[in-house]
């Protein structure tokens, strides 16, 4: 396995080469880069790896959430190298990546009571999935207004203490006032989980769709 991996969703973006043992090359990015941007940074990222595009064999493209050009761009030129280069595809969800960050077992599995993935979109409005117990109540990741959220929360303020994700100052503050305490759990560095993370996926001929969690 030689595999591309984009991710210019996170508030840290990552482009990595990926075999099954290491990454072998792997640089953090600016999710806001436009597509003449990154293809230079790819090249000199497959240089340092001793590579060229040529010597692929997956591509795999975190799809969302995220902003909406920086997503655009990273399907966009996913789709064309895997197109380009006839090796298959795989499109990752923002709340995979950090579920396998909280524990190297699959997504779901080794959290404990429960956990939350929560991202922050709009001042008023989350992206929420549980793992654990709270799978049973957003089972898939879900857009949802904050008041709504906060409804919840408030009649079982267990809910919300132990999350990951990226959450702005504001959402953190107002989970705080409503659970007593907020606590990140810890994760893994990107480097570590990666090769386990991306033999799990399902890589096939495909077209990705950037996802925006609100039906666009």
């Amino acid at each position: 396995m030689k595999c591309l991996y984009i991710d210019l969703a996170s508030n840290k973006g990552l482009l990595a080469l990926v075999t099954e043992k290491s990454v072998v090359a792997a640089e953090h990015v600016d999710q806001r880069f436009g597509d003449h941007e990154l293809m230079p940074r790819m090249e000199a990222l497959l240089q340092v790896a001793g590579c060229k595009f040529e010597d692929l064999t997956q591509v795999a493209c975190v799809i969302g959430p995220g902003g909406f050009m920086s997503l655009r761009v990273a399907v966009a030129l996913a789709n064309t190298l895997a197109d380009q280069l006839q090796i298959p595809i795989a499109g990752v969800h923002l709340s995979e990546v950090y579920a396998a960050r909280i524990s190297p077992s699959p997504v779901g599995e080794g959290l404990g009571v429960g956990a939350l993935w929560l991202h922050s979109t709009k001042k008023t409005e989350l992206f929420v999935r549980g793992f654990g117990d709270y799978a049973k109540t957003w089972p898939v990741p879900m857009h949802v207004m904050l008041e709504d959220f906060l409804d919840i929360v408030r009649r079982d303020v267990r809910i919300a203490r132990l999350y990951t994700g990226e959450l702005i100052p504001e959402h953190q503050a107002v989970l705080t006032d409503a659970v007593g305490a907020l606590h990140a759990m810890p994760i893994q560095d990107m480097e570590h989980i990666l090769p386990a993370f991306l033999q799990k996926q399902e890589f096939k001929k495909q077209i990705l769709e950037p996802w925006y969690g609100r039906g666009w």
